[in-house]
């Protein structure tokens, strides 16, 4: 049975859709992954591999100081109508990149037990950073292909194999660093290529200006990634901060329940991204409140359908889906239900947020940034000034308190718009 042809239109011309299947496709691999190495590891090994991957996730994310949003517009505009890259763009992603790699390999010191992970560890970081930047702007020309290829379906299936492989030789967490370290740098290699040719870039000079730093850009991105930088900060301290409070196991099974977490979380940041382009107006245009109504309904109509069936999937089937993938953390279903709820309100909360970050329409950002991190201070602190706290009620706090902060700001500043 043939679909009719508006229906079909719109899921063949739906951005979001498109860039929700692709990096589906990307966290089904990642997925069966953790429950190899679940399988593999030991419980101390796995946990030291979560601490290690939301490191990586949180460092690439401040590095990269949302610059793919700060400079999407500027790119998207050299990109198809000048037909060249702007050179301003690379001075500032790698001087950025640089200076908090300087700071970040300090801190892996710090953080990790043996001195090579923190060396195999910084060139991990410069990759994905290059992976984060041109994967966002290559979507430029409303194509999605070039950047579900490189993020979603190269880096995982390459991290996928080369893992699998690595550990049926030798099962330890050095190996499955190491293949994390090549199948980084083949991304980026291939990232690098593939953007150059699809936009037919000609690149007469590498060289870069420090006089093309922007002090007004690197802070205006540094206050978005602020923003936006308590997911990655909390996903990071449940790992780091869980494994100091409640040890291993609790590590263990938390970084199991973000994966679950973070299907609906990237589902909502795939349609979001997807539409990027539509949601971001032009300099020279003014957002109005239609126009904002306009592109939520669109992104939760694209999204709702996704969301509901997970949601349904993961309360009827919780007990059987962990005894398929995690059978040694088959206990915590109850808990199953609780993230999907948790993970149903960030898809409700953040496409809302999105169209405002993208318009650089949080006037009240300082504040909320400062109310944030306050917060989570206190929410990260909350098992040394109540050692009785349970861990799963800190876990679940944690994953919903920064949402709820940032959408009750994006309402006012929502009401702000005419």
């Amino acid at each position: 049975m043939k679909l009719p042809e508006k229906y079909k239109n719109r899921i063949t011309q739906n951005l979001g859709l498109i860039n929700l299947f692709g990096k589906s496709f990307g966290r089904v691999l990642f997925l069966i992954l953790l429950s190899f190495f679940s399988f593999k590891l030991s419980i101390k090994d796995f946990a030291d591999f979560a601490v290690i991957w939301a490191s990586l996730r949180m460092f690439t994310f401040y590095s990269s100081n949302n610059l793919y949003i700060i400079y999407f517009d500027k790119v998207r505009d050299y990109l198809i109508n000048k037909g060249k890259w702007p050179k301003s763009v690379s001075a500032n992603i790698i001087l950025t990149c640089i200076s908090f790699s300087v700071i970040f390999f300090i801190a892996s010191l710090f953080l990790f037990e043996e001195i090579w992970v923190a060396i195999i560890f910084i060139p991990c970081l410069l990759c994905y950073v290059v992976i984060r930047n041109l994967s966002e702007f290559a979507k430029a020309d409303n194509n999605l292909f070039l950047s579900i290829f490189i993020e979603d379906f190269l880096f995982y299936l390459l991290f996928f194999v080369t893992s699998i492989c690595g550990l049926y030789y030798y099962n330890d967490i050095f190996v499955v660093m190491l293949m994390l370290l090549i199948s980084l740098i083949i991304t980026a290699v291939v990232c690098l290529i593939l953007f150059k040719r699809k936009f037919d870039l000609s690149i007469n000079s590498y060289g870069i200006s420090f006089r093309d730093f922007s002090i007004k850009d690197f802070k205006l991105g540094l206050n978005y990634t602020i923003l936006r930088g308590n997911e990655v900060l909390s996903n990071f301290g449940v790992r780091y901060l869980g494994q100091i409070y409640f040890g291993d196991l609790f590590v263990a099974y938390a970084h199991i329940m973000y994966q679950f977490y973070n299907v609906f979380s990237l589902l909502t940041i795939s349609v979001v991204s997807g539409f990027q382009s539509k949601i971001t107006v032009k300099s020279d245009e003014i957002i109005t409140r239609s126009f904002f109504n306009k592109m939520y309904r669109r992104m939760v109509k694209t999204l709702a359908p996704f969301i509901i069936a997970l949601l349904i999937v993961f309360t009827m089937l919780n007990d059987q889906i962990l005894l398929w993938f995690f059978e040694k953390y088959s206990e915590y279903g109850m808990l199953l239900i609780k993230v999907s709820l948790a993970a149903v309100l960030f898809a409700i909360v953040q496409p809302f947020v999105f169209i405002l970050i993208y318009n650089k329409l949080f006037s009240n950002i300082i504040k909320l940034n400062y109310i944030q991190y306050i917060v989570m201070a206190i929410v990260f602190t909350l098992p040394i000034m109540i050692p009785s706290i349970n861990e799963q009620f800190w876990l679940l706090l944690i994953m919903t308190i920064f949402v709820l902060i940032q959408g009750g700001f994006a309402l006012l500043n929502y009401y702000k718009i005419r």
